[in-house]
């Protein structure tokens, strides 16, 4: 989007424009880290798996003990014409990443004098409309700075995210595409803005729930995906760096990028056979319109 061109928000249903938004110094969110967001991708005015995004941000606002707002849960009609609307006011017509941050009303100090919720929905172009499969394979390391606790907020996109700020700068400072996070058993349990999956012959890993990666949306589709297409998905799995070392392919997945392939880790590398057949899958079912128009 060009920065002359000025940039709109939706802040508790209200389009304003983005430099009418004043934070308040009392904003929970910047004082205490008291929030969460979810990161959608859009096509024309159609988000891809809403009503999972949904889900997972109810759920989360559950148990960060957050007052659910009606319309997030009865409403969601109401929402989508919303990001509909803010996406016309941007004149994103194409390809858009969409932000929801939610954070809990300012008062209090750790305690908080109520629950109640605000939230601002934000969006910017993508470069192309569906989800690319990219042409150049990443390379990746292992991040060991730090271990991701396994508790109840590992399946929370917290706005106190500091553990992925940290590893973010270890992957620009060390000239990385993706880092892969270990939990604090030493396993492997997803990459900074991703969920990792590895594949060997026909069986494709990827680490449990239970390890304390996210719950990612986009992890789920591919799992399903994968399984119709005929693998052996194991998705209760501990996976280890031998698994990786192991591996004949290597993808990371999220909502925005879809799948994402691994040329390289240390002196390994991989292929992309399986990436590939899977975004094909993905983006038939997701753009077939789209689709029809390249063939």
């Amino acid at each position: 989007m060009d920065n002359t061109t000025i940039q709109y928000i939706s802040y508790n249903g209200k389009i304003i424009a983005e430099s009418e938004f004043k934070l308040n110094i009392e904003n929970r969110a910047f004082q205490y880290g008291d929030g969460l967001f979810e990161t959608m991708h859009a096509s024309g005015n159609k988000v891809q798996f809403f009503y999972e995004h949904m889900e997972r941000l109810i759920r989360s606002m559950k148990l960060l003990k957050m007052e659910v707002p009606v319309r997030f849960s009865i409403d969601t009609m109401g929402l989508q014409r919303e990001i509909s609307k803010l996406l016309i006011k941007n004149k994103l017509y194409k390809g858009a990443r969409i932000r929801m941050s939610v954070y809990r009303q300012s008062g209090g100090f750790y305690m908080p004098d109520g629950d109640e919720t605000e939230y601002i929905m934000q969006c910017s172009s993508l470069p192309v409309d569906n989800y690319e499969l990219n042409y150049k394979g990443m390379h990746i390391d292992l991040y060991e700075e730090n271990l991701k606790p396994i508790n109840n907020f590992s399946t929370v996109k917290l706005t106190s995210s500091i553990f992925f700020v940290i590893a973010g700068i270890f992957k620009r400072d060390n000239n990385l595409d993706e880092c892969i996070i270990l939990n604090s058993k030493g396993n492997i349990v997803e990459g900074i803005s991703s969920n990792i999956f590895v594949v060997k012959e026909k069986t494709i890993l990827t680490p449990s729930i239970r390890e304390g990666c996210l719950p990612g949306i986009m992890r789920q589709k591919i799992i399903e995906l994968a399984r119709k297409k005929g693998f052996s998905v194991q998705d209760e799995q501990v996976v280890k760096i031998e698994d990786i070392m192991a591996a004949d392919e290597i993808f990371f997945t999220n909502a925005v990028k879809g799948i994402q392939w691994v040329l390289g880790f240390k002196q390994r590398r991989f292929y992309n056979k399986v990436s590939k057949t899977l975004s094909d899958t993905l983006n038939q079912q997701c753009f077939p319109e789209l689709i029809s128009k390249t063939i």
